[in-house]
């Protein structure tokens, strides 16, 4: 496709979090991780692990990376509130918006929250390793969190500090998008040639990443999908925003040219990346919970 100039959603929080918020609706993207934490997997893969290695030990410290506006956080701390009674949560994510609703959901949950303590800090990842800050945490969770690295070092960079930041014993989640979902195949076959702000990471990446650094994880896939019938529809609110989610652009149906819309569009609708039934139109989601446990004993970082 050829190049174009188009307004970048990631340029405009306003719009990204109205988009998102759409997008999380439509999907059902909550509920669906809340059953991942309530599962037997999540209490195996990360409360299991921790009680075995911490020896009883009733403090937990936890470190959420790119935590958003909570919901998925406070999910995985309500879990951990059952083996670990007191927990210092430190949230980093950049966008003073979403740590406001982050906040004010924890407040909410107060009942359900009681003995954590949370420490907020506007930043984005390189900030907050710039810091300098040398806590290190038992339970570190990174959320659909790297989609902004720009390179494949910037990647291994990130995985390297997050694993130098997590106590010996400790575990980190890592939650991405499936290198081969529908979504994926949609990036990747419009290639968004026509946004220069973008790079597409997935849960592939990520695993090749811990590959090469050396680092052990474990793999959990998870089926997700989404109703996307309504981006067929120009006079649909919904399906145009769910439209400016997918293309990372704001107002896309307004900005894009017709027939940069049109191949977009095919695109979307071929079989390559969505299924149909009837007047439904699934476009699959699905994710990686990549789990690494850091072994006991190991050398100091």
């Amino acid at each position: 496709m050829a190049s174009q100039s188009l307004p970048s959603l990631l340029k405009n929080p306003d719009h990204y979090l109205k988009v998102f918020n759409t997008y999380c609706s439509a999907s059902g993207k909550f509920n669906v991780y809340q059953a991942w934490v309530d599962s037997e997997h999540f209490s195996e893969a990360v409360v299991g692990k921790l009680q075995a290695t911490l020896d009883g030990q009733e403090g937990l410290r936890v470190l959420g990376v790119g935590s958003g506006s909570g919901e998925i956080d406070c999910a995985i701390l309500e879990q951990l509130l059952r083996q670990f009674p007191r927990i210092d949560n430190r949230v980093v994510d950049p966008s003073d918006e979403l740590l406001g609703r982050y906040k004010a959901l924890a407040e909410s949950r107060a009942h359900q929250l009681h003995g954590v303590t949370c420490d907020w800090r506007q930043q984005t990842i390189e900030q907050y390793e710039k810091a300098g800050d040398l806590t290190k945490f038992h339970f570190i969770g990174a959320i659909h969190s790297m989609y902004h690295a720009d390179s494949e070092d910037a990647l291994n960079s990130w995985l390297t500090y997050l694993y130098s930041r997590l106590e010996n014993g400790g575990v980190m989640l890592i939650i991405m998008r499936t290198e081969d979902c529908g979504c994926t195949r949609f990036l990747n076959g419009c290639q968004l040639s026509f946004r220069d702000d973008f790079n597409d990471v997935t849960s592939g990446d990520v695993r090749s990443s811990l590959d090469r650094l050396g680092i052990a994880y474990t793999q959990y896939r998870q089926p997700q999908r989404m109703n996307i019938a309504t981006c067929f529809d120009r006079a649909s609110e919904v399906g145009n925003l769910l439209l400016d989610f997918l293309t990372f652009t704001v107002c896309f149906r307004e900005a894009a040219p017709e027939d940069l819309q049109t191949r977009v569009m095919e695109h979307l609708a071929s079989s390559d990346c969505s299924e149909r039934n009837g007047d439904e139109i699934w476009l699959s989601l699905d994710w990686d919970a990549v789990v690494i446990n850091k072994p006991l004993g190991i050398a100091a970082q």
